[in-house]
Protein backbone atom coordinates (compact mmCIF):
# COMPACT_ATOMS: atom_id res chain seq x y z
CA UNK A 1 0.00 0.00 0.00
CA UNK A 2 1.63 3.42 -0.71
CA UNK A 3 1.37 6.21 1.33
CA UNK A 4 -0.73 8.02 -0.80
CA UNK A 5 -3.03 5.53 -0.58
CA UNK A 6 -3.13 5.02 3.22
CA UNK A 7 -3.51 8.78 3.69
CA UNK A 8 -6.04 8.55 1.51
CA UNK A 9 -8.03 5.38 3.90
CA UNK A 10 -7.34 7.86 6.77
CA UNK A 11 -9.39 10.67 4.90
CA UNK A 12 -11.95 8.01 4.46
CA UNK A 13 -12.49 6.41 7.67
CA UNK A 14 -14.05 9.87 8.44
CA UNK A 15 -17.20 8.33 6.82
CA UNK A 16 -19.72 6.01 8.09
CA UNK A 17 -19.25 2.38 7.98
CA UNK A 18 -21.82 1.58 6.06
CA UNK A 19 -21.09 4.28 3.68
CA UNK A 20 -17.15 3.25 3.46
CA UNK A 21 -18.82 -0.79 3.20
CA UNK A 22 -20.53 0.16 -0.17
CA UNK A 23 -18.76 3.07 -1.56
CA UNK A 24 -15.37 3.56 0.29
CA UNK A 25 -13.03 1.29 -2.40
CA UNK A 26 -15.06 3.09 -5.95
CA UNK A 27 -14.40 6.68 -3.90
CA UNK A 28 -10.06 5.51 -3.25
CA UNK A 29 -10.15 4.03 -6.59
CA UNK A 30 -11.08 7.30 -8.57
CA UNK A 31 -8.74 9.40 -6.09
CA UNK A 32 -6.15 7.17 -7.06
CA UNK A 33 -6.71 6.88 -10.37
CA UNK A 34 -6.52 11.28 -10.55
CA UNK A 35 -3.82 10.92 -8.48
CA UNK A 36 -0.24 12.91 -10.38
CA UNK A 37 2.91 10.49 -11.15
CA UNK A 38 5.13 10.84 -7.59
CA UNK A 39 1.72 12.29 -5.40
CA UNK A 40 2.45 11.56 -2.32
CA UNK A 41 -0.15 13.09 -0.03
CA UNK A 42 -3.25 13.84 -1.27
CA UNK A 43 -4.13 17.76 -2.17
CA UNK A 44 -5.66 20.39 -0.30
CA UNK A 45 -9.02 20.59 -2.20
CA UNK A 46 -8.92 16.79 -2.13
CA UNK A 47 -8.82 16.89 1.28
CA UNK A 48 -11.37 19.40 1.90
CA UNK A 49 -13.93 18.00 -0.14
CA UNK A 50 -13.31 14.65 1.19
CA UNK A 51 -13.51 15.85 5.06
CA UNK A 52 -16.74 17.57 3.39
CA UNK A 53 -18.18 15.27 2.53
CA UNK A 54 -18.11 13.44 5.67
CA UNK A 55 -19.33 15.58 7.46
CA UNK A 56 -22.18 16.21 5.20
CA UNK A 57 -23.34 12.49 5.53
CA UNK A 58 -22.93 12.21 8.89
CA UNK A 59 -25.28 14.88 9.56
CA UNK A 60 -28.02 13.88 7.32
CA UNK A 61 -27.96 10.66 9.66
CA UNK A 62 -28.14 12.11 12.47
CA UNK A 63 -30.99 14.70 10.97
CA UNK A 64 -33.15 11.30 9.78
CA UNK A 65 -32.44 11.85 6.60
CA UNK A 66 -32.53 7.97 5.70
CA UNK A 67 -35.94 7.39 7.87
CA UNK A 68 -37.75 9.83 5.99
CA UNK A 69 -37.48 12.88 8.15
CA UNK A 70 -38.54 16.14 7.39
CA UNK A 71 -35.52 18.23 9.15
CA UNK A 72 -33.20 17.62 5.99
CA UNK A 73 -36.24 19.28 3.58
CA UNK A 74 -37.03 21.63 6.26
CA UNK A 75 -33.15 22.82 6.22
CA UNK A 76 -33.22 22.88 2.29
CA UNK A 77 -36.11 25.45 2.09
CA UNK A 78 -34.83 27.98 5.19
CA UNK A 79 -31.60 27.97 3.21
CA UNK A 80 -33.12 29.04 0.28
CA UNK A 81 -35.03 31.70 2.03
CA UNK A 82 -31.62 32.82 4.01
CA UNK A 83 -29.73 33.00 0.97
CA UNK A 84 -32.40 35.62 -0.87
CA UNK A 85 -32.33 37.73 2.38
CA UNK A 86 -28.57 37.94 2.13
CA UNK A 87 -28.45 38.58 -1.48
CA UNK A 88 -31.29 40.69 -1.00
CA UNK A 89 -29.85 42.81 2.28
CA UNK A 90 -26.48 43.20 -0.54
CA UNK A 91 -28.68 44.81 -3.14
CA UNK A 92 -29.88 47.41 -0.10
CA UNK A 93 -26.12 47.84 0.32
CA UNK A 94 -25.50 48.25 -3.45
CA UNK A 95 -28.13 50.87 -3.73
CA UNK A 96 -27.30 52.86 -0.85
CA UNK A 97 -23.71 53.31 -1.75
CA UNK A 98 -24.48 55.82 -4.51
CA UNK A 99 -26.89 57.80 -2.51
CA UNK A 100 -24.47 57.62 0.53
CA UNK A 101 -21.38 58.94 -1.78
CA UNK A 102 -23.74 62.27 -2.49
CA UNK A 103 -24.35 62.89 1.34
CA UNK A 104 -20.81 62.01 2.58
CA UNK A 105 -19.30 63.86 -0.72
CA UNK A 106 -21.26 67.21 0.92
CA UNK A 107 -19.60 67.11 4.16
CA UNK A 108 -16.06 66.15 2.69
CA UNK A 109 -14.45 68.94 4.65
CA UNK A 110 -15.55 66.82 8.23
CA UNK A 111 -14.35 63.88 7.34
CA UNK A 112 -17.27 62.26 5.22
CA UNK A 113 -15.04 59.83 3.35
CA UNK A 114 -13.60 58.05 5.30
CA UNK A 115 -17.09 57.66 6.60
CA UNK A 116 -17.98 56.40 3.28
CA UNK A 117 -14.69 54.22 3.28
CA UNK A 118 -15.88 52.32 6.61
CA UNK A 119 -19.13 52.22 5.20
CA UNK A 120 -18.46 50.74 1.84
CA UNK A 121 -15.90 48.17 3.81
CA UNK A 122 -18.48 45.27 3.69
CA UNK A 123 -18.89 45.44 -0.09
CA UNK A 124 -16.28 42.27 -0.06
CA UNK A 125 -19.05 40.21 1.76
CA UNK A 126 -22.01 41.35 0.06
CA UNK A 127 -19.74 40.23 -3.48
CA UNK A 128 -18.89 36.55 -1.45
CA UNK A 129 -22.90 35.85 -0.68
CA UNK A 130 -23.67 36.76 -4.46
CA UNK A 131 -21.44 34.44 -5.93
CA UNK A 132 -22.30 32.01 -3.26
CA UNK A 133 -25.95 32.05 -4.08
CA UNK A 134 -24.93 32.10 -7.80
CA UNK A 135 -23.41 29.22 -7.66
CA UNK A 136 -25.57 27.15 -5.69
CA UNK A 137 -28.08 28.10 -8.08
CA UNK A 138 -26.37 26.94 -10.98
CA UNK A 139 -25.57 23.55 -9.19
CA UNK A 140 -21.76 24.35 -8.09
CA UNK A 141 -22.70 22.92 -5.19
CA UNK A 142 -19.45 22.17 -3.88
CA UNK A 143 -17.66 25.33 -4.37
CA UNK A 144 -20.48 27.26 -2.98
CA UNK A 145 -20.19 25.10 0.05
CA UNK A 146 -16.34 25.61 0.46
CA UNK A 147 -16.71 29.60 0.21
CA UNK A 148 -19.77 29.35 2.58
CA UNK A 149 -18.08 27.82 5.03
CA UNK A 150 -14.94 30.03 4.49
CA UNK A 151 -17.24 33.21 4.32
CA UNK A 152 -19.16 32.28 7.53
CA UNK A 153 -16.07 31.12 9.35
CA UNK A 154 -14.42 34.41 8.22
CA UNK A 155 -17.71 36.23 9.73
CA UNK A 156 -17.83 34.70 13.06
CA UNK A 157 -14.17 35.22 14.02
CA UNK A 158 -14.60 39.14 13.14
CA UNK A 159 -17.78 39.31 14.80
CA UNK A 160 -16.01 37.57 18.10
CA UNK A 161 -12.94 40.28 17.22
CA UNK A 162 -15.47 43.34 17.04
CA UNK A 163 -17.10 42.30 19.98
CA UNK A 164 -14.26 41.91 22.73
CA UNK A 165 -12.12 45.03 21.09
CA UNK A 166 -15.22 47.80 20.72
CA UNK A 167 -12.85 50.72 20.50
CA UNK A 168 -10.69 49.11 17.24
CA UNK A 169 -10.56 51.71 14.28
CA UNK A 170 -12.66 48.67 12.07
CA UNK A 171 -14.55 47.25 14.80
CA UNK A 172 -17.59 48.92 13.58
CA UNK A 173 -17.35 47.53 10.20
CA UNK A 174 -17.12 43.87 11.60
CA UNK A 175 -19.68 44.04 13.77
CA UNK A 176 -21.84 45.44 11.09
CA UNK A 177 -22.61 42.14 9.52
CA UNK A 178 -22.11 40.33 13.04
CA UNK A 179 -26.04 41.14 13.69
CA UNK A 180 -28.81 39.53 11.18
CA UNK A 181 -26.76 38.88 8.39
CA UNK A 182 -24.84 36.33 10.83
CA UNK A 183 -27.99 34.30 11.29
CA UNK A 184 -29.01 34.19 7.88
CA UNK A 185 -25.26 33.18 6.83
CA UNK A 186 -25.28 30.03 9.40
CA UNK A 187 -28.35 29.05 8.44
CA UNK A 188 -27.64 29.32 4.20
CA UNK A 189 -24.39 27.58 5.15
CA UNK A 190 -26.03 25.03 7.06
CA UNK A 191 -28.39 24.30 4.35
CA UNK A 192 -25.45 23.39 2.04
CA UNK A 193 -23.62 21.43 4.42
CA UNK A 194 -26.04 19.23 6.21
CA UNK A 195 -29.29 19.13 3.30
CA UNK A 196 -30.29 18.86 0.07
CA UNK A 197 -29.27 22.70 -0.78
CA UNK A 198 -30.93 25.65 -1.22
CA UNK A 199 -31.71 24.22 -4.82
CA UNK A 200 -33.64 21.49 -3.96
CA UNK A 201 -35.55 23.69 -1.16
CA UNK A 202 -36.61 25.92 -4.64
CA UNK A 203 -37.61 22.60 -6.45
CA UNK A 204 -39.62 21.68 -3.83
CA UNK A 205 -41.54 25.26 -3.38
CA UNK A 206 -41.71 25.46 -6.56
CA UNK A 207 -41.26 28.48 -9.23
CA UNK A 208 -43.94 30.57 -8.12
CA UNK A 209 -42.95 31.01 -4.44
CA UNK A 210 -39.86 31.45 -4.86
CA UNK A 211 -40.82 34.92 -7.17
CA UNK A 212 -43.25 35.57 -4.13
CA UNK A 213 -40.35 35.36 -1.81
CA UNK A 214 -37.63 37.26 -4.47
CA UNK A 215 -40.84 39.72 -4.87
CA UNK A 216 -41.20 40.47 -0.87
CA UNK A 217 -37.45 40.41 -0.13
CA UNK A 218 -37.57 43.55 -2.84
CA UNK A 219 -40.42 45.21 -0.65
CA UNK A 220 -37.84 44.95 2.15
CA UNK A 221 -34.76 45.89 -0.07
CA UNK A 222 -37.23 49.05 -1.16
CA UNK A 223 -38.42 50.15 2.70
CA UNK A 224 -34.79 49.94 4.02
CA UNK A 225 -33.24 52.00 1.42
CA UNK A 226 -32.00 55.69 1.95
CA UNK A 227 -33.24 56.84 -1.35
CA UNK A 228 -36.49 55.73 -1.16
CA UNK A 229 -36.58 57.50 2.46
CA UNK A 230 -35.29 60.72 0.85
CA UNK A 231 -37.54 60.51 -1.71
CA UNK A 232 -40.81 60.17 0.32
CA UNK A 233 -39.76 62.39 2.80
CA UNK A 234 -38.56 65.21 1.12
CA UNK A 235 -39.42 64.61 -3.20
CA UNK A 236 -35.63 64.33 -4.54
CA UNK A 237 -32.49 61.87 -4.03
CA UNK A 238 -30.25 64.89 -2.19
CA UNK A 239 -28.99 65.07 1.34
CA UNK A 240 -32.21 64.74 4.00
CA UNK A 241 -32.34 67.92 4.84
CA UNK A 242 -32.41 68.88 8.84
CA UNK A 243 -33.45 71.97 8.91
CA UNK A 244 -37.20 71.12 10.17
CA UNK A 245 -35.51 68.29 12.44
CA UNK A 246 -39.28 68.11 14.39
CA UNK A 247 -40.84 67.21 11.18
CA UNK A 248 -37.31 64.58 10.44
CA UNK A 249 -38.06 62.40 13.62
CA UNK A 250 -41.96 62.75 13.22
CA UNK A 251 -41.49 60.94 9.50
CA UNK A 252 -38.83 58.74 10.83
CA UNK A 253 -41.29 57.19 13.46
CA UNK A 254 -43.57 56.89 10.74
CA UNK A 255 -41.37 55.35 8.88
CA UNK A 256 -39.74 52.71 11.07
CA UNK A 257 -43.40 51.73 11.88
CA UNK A 258 -44.23 51.26 8.20
CA UNK A 259 -41.12 48.79 7.71
CA UNK A 260 -41.67 46.65 11.05
CA UNK A 261 -45.16 46.16 9.60
CA UNK A 262 -43.94 45.00 6.14
CA UNK A 263 -41.42 42.69 7.81
CA UNK A 264 -44.15 41.36 10.39
CA UNK A 265 -46.58 41.37 7.61
CA UNK A 266 -43.84 39.47 4.99
CA UNK A 267 -43.11 37.08 7.90
CA UNK A 268 -46.63 36.02 8.74
CA UNK A 269 -47.44 35.28 5.12
CA UNK A 270 -44.63 33.20 4.60
CA UNK A 271 -45.64 31.32 7.97
CA UNK A 272 -48.88 30.81 6.58
CA UNK A 273 -47.74 29.27 3.20
CA UNK A 274 -45.05 27.30 5.26
CA UNK A 275 -47.78 25.87 7.70
CA UNK A 276 -48.93 23.48 4.90
CA UNK A 277 -46.82 20.69 5.31
CA UNK A 278 -44.54 19.02 8.24
CA UNK A 279 -41.57 20.24 6.23
CA UNK A 280 -42.50 23.58 5.89
CA UNK A 281 -43.48 24.24 9.32
CA UNK A 282 -39.72 23.06 10.44
CA UNK A 283 -38.57 25.38 7.72
CA UNK A 284 -40.94 28.20 9.76
CA UNK A 285 -39.16 27.38 12.76
CA UNK A 286 -35.51 27.59 11.23
CA UNK A 287 -36.29 30.83 9.76
CA UNK A 288 -37.29 32.24 13.36
CA UNK A 289 -33.83 32.03 14.42
CA UNK A 290 -33.17 35.00 12.21
CA UNK A 291 -36.75 36.08 11.99
CA UNK A 292 -37.10 37.26 15.77
CA UNK A 293 -33.60 39.00 15.85
CA UNK A 294 -35.06 40.94 12.35
CA UNK A 295 -38.26 41.88 14.33
CA UNK A 296 -36.58 43.05 17.26
CA UNK A 297 -34.37 45.18 15.28
CA UNK A 298 -36.98 46.79 12.88
CA UNK A 299 -39.02 47.42 15.88
CA UNK A 300 -36.49 49.25 17.50
CA UNK A 301 -34.17 50.85 15.58
CA UNK A 302 -35.76 50.81 12.42
CA UNK A 303 -34.37 48.76 9.36
CA UNK A 304 -31.65 50.63 7.58
CA UNK A 305 -30.67 53.31 10.69
CA UNK A 306 -27.42 53.07 11.99
CA UNK A 307 -28.85 51.53 15.52
CA UNK A 308 -26.21 49.44 17.20
CA UNK A 309 -26.38 45.84 16.10
CA UNK A 310 -27.75 43.17 18.24
CA UNK A 311 -24.50 41.90 20.60
CA UNK A 312 -24.37 38.26 20.09
CA UNK A 313 -25.10 37.21 23.37
CA UNK A 314 -28.66 38.62 22.31
CA UNK A 315 -29.14 37.48 18.98
CA UNK A 316 -28.46 34.11 19.74
CA UNK A 317 -30.83 34.47 22.82
CA UNK A 318 -33.44 36.11 20.71
CA UNK A 319 -33.02 33.04 17.71
CA UNK A 320 -33.28 30.35 20.06
CA UNK A 321 -36.62 31.90 21.63
CA UNK A 322 -38.01 32.20 18.10
CA UNK A 323 -36.89 28.68 17.31
CA UNK A 324 -38.54 27.63 20.30
CA UNK A 325 -41.74 29.32 20.65
CA UNK A 326 -42.11 28.18 16.98
CA UNK A 327 -41.49 24.65 17.63
CA UNK A 328 -44.14 24.31 20.69
CA UNK A 329 -46.63 26.05 18.06
CA UNK A 330 -45.64 23.52 15.47
CA UNK A 331 -45.92 20.53 17.83
CA UNK A 332 -49.53 21.87 19.38
CA UNK A 333 -50.84 22.09 15.65
CA UNK A 334 -49.36 18.59 14.54
CA UNK A 335 -51.31 16.96 17.33
CA UNK A 336 -54.52 16.48 16.04
CA UNK A 337 -52.70 14.84 12.55
CA UNK A 338 -50.76 12.55 15.09
CA UNK A 339 -54.44 10.80 14.80
CA UNK A 340 -55.74 11.38 11.53
CA UNK A 341 -54.56 8.80 8.46
CA UNK A 342 -50.88 8.23 7.64
CA UNK A 343 -49.14 11.07 5.87
CA UNK A 344 -51.70 13.95 6.48
CA UNK A 345 -49.26 16.18 7.47
CA UNK A 346 -48.44 16.33 3.91
CA UNK A 347 -45.07 16.96 2.14
CA UNK A 348 -43.28 20.37 1.38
Amino acid sequence: MSALELRYRRLLACYPAGHRAEHGEEMLDVLMSAARPGQTRPSLADTADLLLGAVRIRLRRATGDATGSPWPGALAVAGLVAMIMLVADGVRFAVNVPHLGMVFAERVGEGGWPMLASYVGTAPYWAAWAVIATLAWRGARRPATVAACAVTAAQLLLALWAATFTEAPYAPVASSVAGIPLALALLATASLVASPGPRHGARRLGRARVAGLVAMAGVLVALSSHPLFALVFQGDLGQVGTRDIDRLVTFSQKWGYVQFVAALAIGVLVCADLARSRQGRRAAALLAIAGLPLLVRVGLFHMGSSGEPPALTHLLAEGLAGFAVTMVCVRLAELPLKTGAPGRAGEA
